[in-house]
């Protein structure tokens, strides 16, 4: 078995009884695509055969393609293996939280990782826990609690059982209501007064009083629409509520915003109670009344400890790449403006030419037919810099002053916006204007941050500013809250590791790199291999290394400078070459 299926260490057989406890579980039992997918890329794996799961293969072995099949316009394999990522985090948010052995699935690769999960005994009722540092949070171990209606409901299963579920939770709830309204009265009304006090602050501090983002892109409200159900946990409910608008990826709807026109949303947010010690989060599409997904929340926890569940979890469904946009996706829901948002996702998940191509064009098509999108813009913004930085001929003579210029445009229509302001960083960093992309990329964390994929830009913008104390602290709680994250926050993270001379987070980081081929990321792994002595890993990389030809290997001292201070980058050089890496001319000594 190769390294690069992340078994070392584990027994085969476990892996396939894990596999086995996956296929038979009610998180896996409507998703017969799903079963065969994992199967497939795991029994392949065991099988020596890593090196054939690329998705033409995966194409034409799982779901049935012909040899003329074009991963470009057909988009049945990354949609899958969107769709297996979420089921697997639902299935080790629930029933599988006591698991033995851990199945990932790494954004970027269809290469399985394998993780040895610690199980600790639950104590007096509180929900189990794994002990590995770096694992997920405590969640409870039992299967059927995970996915469990509220006492005294059966299961919800069906379209119409949700329904009586829904109708049922709201009657009970307004008779209870009406017993304390009269009460509560006076406080609803000092808490909305306070909210909105706040919310005309944070307007005039930013000298601007944006329209909701559903109505920059069109009147027809593009954006998918979530509301929380009236029955969730108060605390939890007034955590959503100021989470949820700050991602500008989703509209919010909460009673207020209840219309004729717009009755209910699109998807919403359910909690069950699980025991004494936990909630169970659920996420349905109203329309099919398919749950797309689930997480739990331990109870009595601090309000530091609920903002970071609540990362995780929102992180994880609300972002284009998330849970709502792959279901959307996968069940061919998307409208012309999240077509776009999705393409562009998936172009930044798995970069080539022709993924640029088609998601630039997607953006333009929407800007020349009138639809002024502050998403479009930022997308665009972040597609022209790539133009720049990969060399990609399309669209010809892009320069960045284009990019930042869309990132400017952007932020006109969107203020406060956080994707916005972080994709004019990005341009801003590509620049070499690192002060103003730092302002940018903070201002961008200051107005989301839940939003982990905004709390990497971060630490990354840290790290090419060489402020790697605070970028080891922002990007390890990124990683750590999301298992399954694109491999440049591992490699961010293994920078600023390095830097601060964390060998346990060098290590970390770098072990979420195997399966990935780029030099630089093979280059992470030498420097971590020979830092904790283990010299057969270190041969392997430095015989990886000596296949590739890149840039990278040409002159890693000005890679390096590209993307950090001068200083930084002289040491990670230095480590290569004692690391055994033939180093050019230039970067000897």
């Amino acid at each position: 078995m190769g390294d690069a299926s992340g078994t070392k260490g584990i027994d085969p057989a476990d892996v396939r009884t894990a596999l086995d406890d996956i296929l038979q579980s009610e998180t896996f039992a409507r998703s017969e695509r799903s079963r065969e997918l994992i199967k497939y890329i795991v029994e392949r794996d065991l099988e020596g055969q890593s090196d054939r799961l690329k998705g033409f293969a995966i194409a034409l072995d799982v779901f049935d393609r012909e040899d003329n099949f074009d991963p470009s316009t057909d988009a049945v394999v990354r949609v899958q293996a969107g769709r297996l990522r979420d089921l697997l985090e639902t299935y080790y948010s629930g029933e599988g939280a006591n698991a033995a052995i851990r199945i990932t699935i790494p954004r970027g690769t269809y290469v399985p990782l394998y993780d040895l999960m610690l199980r600790v005994p639950p104590l007096c009722g509180d929900p189990g826990t794994r002990g590995k540092g770096h694992s997920r949070p405590p969640v409870p171990a039992s299967a059927k609690q995970a996915s469990a209606a509220p006492k005294g409901k059966a299961p919800a299963g069906t379209h119409g059982d949700y329904d009586r579920m829904f109708f049922v939770n709201m009657r009970l709830f307004w008779l209870a209501a009406s017993v304390v309204i009269v009460m509560l009265a006076g406080i609803l009304a000092l808490m909305v007064d306070s909210y909105f006090t706040d919310r005309a602050r944070v307007a005039s501090d930013a000298q601007s009083a944006p329209l909701p983002q559903v109505q920059q892109l069109s009147a027809s409200e593009a954006l998918p629409s979530i509301a929380v159900m009236s029955d969730t946990d108060m605390a939890l409910r007034r955590a959503l509520e100021d989470a949820i608008p700050r991602f500008g990826s989703v509209v919010y709807r909460n009673d207020r915003s209840v219309t004729l026109e717009h009755p209910l949303a699109d998807f919403y947010i359910q909690t069950v109670q699980v025991g004494h010690a936990s909630l169970n989060v659920q996420f349905f599409h109203r329309e099919s009344g398919i749950m797309i997904g689930a997480d739990h929340i331990p109870r009595g926890g601090t309000d530091a400890e609920l903002a970071d569940h609540i990362s995780r979890i929102l992180s994880r469904f609300l972002p284009v790449g998330g849970a709502i946009y792959a279901f959307l996706e996968s069940d061919g829901r998307l409208n012309p403006v999240t077509k776009c948002l999705v393409l562009s996702s998936a172009y930044f998940s798995d970069q080539n030419p022709e993924r640029h191509r088609v998601a630039y064009d997607c953006h333009q098509d929407l800007l020349k037919n009138g639809v002024r999108s502050a998403l479009s813009f930022a997308n665009l913004a972040s597609l022209s810099v790539e133009s720049v930085t990969d060399g990609y001929d399309y669209p010809a003579g892009t320069t960045l002053d284009d990019a930042i210029r869309l990132g400017r445009r952007g932020i006109e229509l969107a203020p406060l916006s956080a994707s916005v302001h972080r994709s004019l960083a990005y341009a801003l960093q590509a620049s070499g204007e690192y002060s103003a992309a730092l302002q940018e990329i903070r201002g961008a964390y200051a107005f989301n941050p839940y939003d982990l994929g905004i709390a990497a830009s971060y630490g990354n913008t840290l790290v090419a500013v060489g402020d790697f104390s605070l970028a080891v602290s922002v990007l390890e709680r990124a990683a750590k809250a999301s298992p399954v994250h694109p491999s440049w926050w591992d490699y961010a993270l293994f920078v600023a590791a390095f830097q601060t001379d964390r060998q346990d987070l060098v290590s970390l980081s770098t072990r979420n790199l195997v399966g990935r081929e780029r030099a630089h990321y093979c280059a992470a792994r030498l420097i971590a291999a020979h830092m904790e002595g283990n010299d057969e890993l270190r041969e392997k990389m430095l015989g990886e290394l000596a296949r590739h030809d890149s840039t990278f290997l040409r002159d890693p001292l000005a890679f390096y400078s590209r993307i950090m201070p001068k200083d930084a980058a002289k040491k990670l050089t230095v480590a290569l070459g004692e690391a055994g890496l033939k180093l050019p001319v230039s970067n000897d000594g």
